[in-house]
């Protein structure tokens, strides 16, 4: 009788195992602080006072596993390459002109692309809407004349584009470009008003997730 209980006991025991290890499983976050950074080309007319510069940003970012979609809300910085400008003032001497354009973003953004296995590289497509904060630094020397400023102007922007997530080094890593429209991203150097017209840029960034 002893015999056959401990033997019940035993294979309720290992029939209880695999539910007591499922339950000890962390189950993943649907959560993940995304850390980024790349090259930012000015593009159209922000390409005359800009050059290739960079961008730096973070985000948490929103999805369950078992869904094909998330969402990714960001605070990035882009700051371009300077531009200069020189021409002969008429005295012997040389004007230099001098501009380096920048912005502050905050944007949110929805993510779509397939579910596959962790481990496995998966595509995605990435859209959304923001508010920038576009700003000019302006310096002019030369022809005695000798003067230094900036000018901000805050507005709102679109942004699209697509990425490859994969494994890197034990982390979740990804590879991203998107397209990002300024309604109001550079001073309108066609008008007498100081106001600000459209610009866009291109990053192509870097990325860590961490956790999830």
């Amino acid at each position: 009788m002893t015999r056959v209980l401990r033997t019940v006991v035993i294979l309720a025991f290992s029939a209880a195992l695999p539910a007591i290890a499922h339950a000890q499983t962390p189950v993943a976050s649907p959560v993940t602080v995304a850390l980024m950074g790349g090259a930012a080309m000015p593009m159209g007319d922000l390409d005359d006072i800009g050059n290739v510069g960079f961008t730096l940003g973070g985000g948490v970012e929103f999805g369950a596993a078992s869904l094909p979609f998330g969402l990714r809300a960001e605070l990035g910085y882009t700051r371009f390459g300077e531009v200069d400008a020189s021409w002969p003032d008429g005295s012997g001497g040389t004007v230099t002109v001098k501009a380096r354009p920048s912005n502050l973003a905050v944007t949110l953004n929805a993510i779509m692309g397939p579910t596959f296995p962790a481990g496995q590289v998966r595509p995605y497509a990435i859209a959304g809407v923001g508010f920038y904060n576009a700003k000019l630094d302006a310096s002019v020397a030369g022809g005695g004349f000798d003067a230094s400023g900036g000018d901000s102007k805050g507005g709102f922007g679109l942004n699209g584009g697509g990425g490859v997530r994969f494994q890197f080094v034990g982390f979740s890593s990804f590879i991203e470009a998107r397209y990002h429209y300024l309604f109001k991203g550079m001073p309108d150097t066609e008008s007498e008003d100081e106001s600000w017209t459209s610009a866009s840029y291109i990053p192509i960034i870097f990325g860590i997730s961490i956790g999830g």
